[in-house]
Formats: C-alpha cells, structure tokens, sequence
C-alpha cells in the first residue's frame, strides 16, 4: 500500500511547512501531499485554509496578503514559533526539496472555495518548468478542475477527491462516470466511505483508490485488507513501519 504523508509529517510538526516535508525525506514512503493557494500577487504557496488564522499568528485571507506579507507570519504551533523552517513555503520551494527523491507529490488545488484565476495553468506550468510530470499527482473536489487539467496536460495524473458528505447526499454513480470520462487515475475518497463494494467498482475501471483521513493502526489495516492502493496520513512514519 502506498503511503503519503498528509500536509508532510503533521502529525508531529507543522502542517505544510519545510519543516513537516523535510522530516519525511527519510522515511520508507510512497510521497507527501500538499495544499495550493495563490497569493494577490499571484505567487504559488502551499497552505491548506483560505486564511492564514488558525495555523499562523495573523488573520486575513491569503488571496489579499502578498508573498512577502505571508512569510513575515510564523507558525502558531507551539515551540515551533520561531523556526525559519515553519513558514508558509512556495510551491516551488517544495517541489525542488522533493525533485532529487523518488518521492512522488500530491497537489491538492484548494480552489473549491475561492476560484483562484489560472491556478490549473500556473500550477502545470510550474511542474513543467522543473520536469516533474511524472512526480505528481494533481488533485481536487472539483471536476471542472480536473477537465481543466485534462485539457492543459493530459499526461499529468488527477485524482477526484471525494467527500463523504458528497458521496452521501449525490448520486454514487455520477462520481464513477465524472471519474472515467475524466480520465482520472485516481479517486481519493475520505476513507470512511471506502467498502469492498466502492473499491472494486473503482479497481474494475482501473482507477486506483488513495484514502485520506487514515491516522490509526485499525484503519490501515482495514483498508489493507480492502485492498485500498494507497493511503493519506498525518503519521507516515508509525503507519509505514508495518506496512
């Protein structure tokens, strides 16, 4: 099963900064996951929420602070405040960290909430720049992203990130037939929507299953007996030593 550290190590240290991604360089691990914003001067930078409020000491929607406004801001993580290593990084930043590993790089495009202009381009122009087509996967919740995606570079792989409350509340076969007409590689359910029934559907149209939300010994191993494909963790470490 492939194991991808959710936002770096998280588990243990700030979420999405150089920090949480260089502790995992050493680990025995299939690659990391990230989130993508653009700031008003439209720079690339790796930040789950559309604020800055609940991970850094400032307020304000990153959409409205420039790159050099951002990383004035430290982490709010306690004993990491002061840590050069645990600011809000570019995207390129991550990338050239992780270009000489085998790591492979999920990018998850947050633009479900705010629709970000050129993301899909300024993120595959970016990936293209430094070669790494064949390093990443790009995902979203939205499918017009992902068409997006297909239509700019359709070698690149895209994963359909699927909600439970989605998969709940909207037809389940729409996601199966969004999925295949987009030509995605991957579907990324959060794990708890995951049963025999959704995996082998999914295996049958060859398209891989990679579960988030997976951060307990009981959970991975459930999945493994599903024959999940691989699995986003905020501890990497603990769950890919018994992998």
């Amino acid at each position: 099963m492939k194991i991808i550290a959710h936002r770096g190590l998280s588990g243990f240290y700030p979420e999405n900064t150089m920090l949480a991604f260089k502790k995992c360089l050493n680990l025995n691990i299939y690659g990391i996951e990230l989130d993508v914003q653009k700031t008003k001067d439209n720079q690339l930078v790796v930040i789950h929420d559309e604020k800055v409020d609940r991970t850094f000491n400032g307020t304000g929607y990153i959409k409205d602070m420039t790159l050099k406004e951002i990383q004035t801001l430290n982490s709010s993580f306690k004993n990491y405040e002061n840590n050069k290593d645990c600011k809000i990084p570019t995207l390129k930043e991550v990338l050239l960290l992780f270009k000489p590993t085998n790591f492979i790089i999920n990018i998850e495009l947050k633009n479900n909430k705010i629709k970000y202009k050129n993301l899909e381009e300024d993120v595959i122009n970016l990936v293209k720049e430094l070669k790494m087509e064949r390093k990443v996967i790009i995902s979203s919740f939205r499918m017009k992203t992902l068409n997006k995606l297909k239509a700019i570079s359709p070698k690149v792989p895209r994963s359909y990130l699927i909600s439970e409350k989605f998969y709940k509340y909207r037809l389940k076969n729409m996601i199966f037939y969004r999925a295949i007409k987009n030509d995605s590689t991957y579907i990324s359910p959060n794990y708890l929507i995951s049963d025999k029934k959704f995996i082998n559907k999914c295996h049958r149209r060859d398209i891989q299953v990679l579960c988030y939300g997976v951060n307990t010994i009981e959970e991975y191993e459930k999945l493994l007996k599903l024959k999940v494909d691989g699995i986003f963790t905020d501890f990497p470490n603990i769950l890919s030593s018994i992998n």
